[in-house]
């Protein structure tokens, strides 16, 4: 396997559109065409910037409904895997615990948001951002939420 610092490098010469830049986490930011990133260490790491690579690479640039957000995320980690870590000799099986991981957390966001400030049960989005109970009826908005605590607010 190469060094990290030499795929590392080698991305952001194959990547020119793209800004990288450090920061506290990865994050892909259509708008500035901006690559957010903590230190680049490990395989890991590579791995997670491949990942928000993918986002730019597959045009990922917003979403209306909050399971868009989760059919996103797997896809540009189905892409990170089957398109841009072979190209630099790197092995990421979709399986891999790294990318369950990240997508078991989208999950558990989703169920978060998803889920009745009321009677506990899961609902579903009726509008973006907007939640309805199946059980109890309630309707509730949620926040944005990703990088912060969520909150739900009843209508």
């Amino acid at each position: 396997m190469p060094s990290i610092s030499s795929v590392y490098s080698q991305l952001t010469k194959d990547f020119p559109r793209l800004l990288f830049k450090a920061g506290d986490t990865f994050q892909w930011s259509p708008t500035a065409k901006t690559i957010t990133h903590p230190a680049i260490n490990t395989v890991e790491d590579i791995y997670q910037l491949l990942h928000e690579i993918s986002h730019a690479e597959l045009n990922h640039n917003t979403y209306k409904r909050d399971i868009e957000l989760i059919t996103m995320e797997r896809e540009a980690w189905q892409y990170a895997s089957q398109h841009l870590a072979p190209r630099y000799n790197l092995n990421l099986p979709v399986d891999d615990d790294i990318v369950q991981d990240n997508l078991d957390s989208y999950r558990q966001w989703l169920h978060d948001r998803s889920t009745c400030p009321t009677c506990l049960a899961v609902g579903h989005e009726v509008d973006p951002g907007e939640y309805s109970c199946l059980n109890c009826h309630q309707l509730w908005k949620v926040n944005e939420a990703r990088t912060c605590r969520l909150k739900r607010t009843k209508l």
